[in-house]
């Protein structure tokens, strides 16, 4: 797995309980939880160490949830261009992590 540092924002949050498939070695359901996300475009660099800004968004992809390893803010200013940009908060450090825990789920049929 290759480690990056991207930004973007959080569209929405998707739950995916899919079915157990013989075929596919699946013997009990599975939950998948996705995030969409769409991409600040050209926010490059890691914003807990320097500046990071951007003033579109790019593409949306969507992306297993596990894969998020820490939110951060962004406020606009108009300090570098006239119309405006978008720069990165991070204060993430060595403080704190996002962590994501599954509850066991009970699912119909179960015994």
């Amino acid at each position: 797995m290759v480690k990056k540092i991207g930004y973007g924002q959080l569209d929405c949050i998707l739950a995916l309980a899919l079915p157990p498939n013989p075929d596919f070695g699946v013997d009990s359901p599975q939950l998948h939880i996705l995030a969409q996300i769409t991409i600040a475009k050209d926010a490059e660099g890691d914003a807990s160490v320097e500046l990071v800004s951007y003033t579109h968004f790019g593409k949306t992809v969507i992306l297993d949830i596990t894969l998020i390893k820490c939110t951060v803010g962004r406020i606009k200013t108009k300090a570098k261009n006239r119309r405006g940009e978008w720069v990165i908060i991070d204060r993430d450090g060595l403080l704190c992590r996002t962590a994501f825990t599954q509850d066991e789920q009970d699912y119909e049929g179960d015994d």
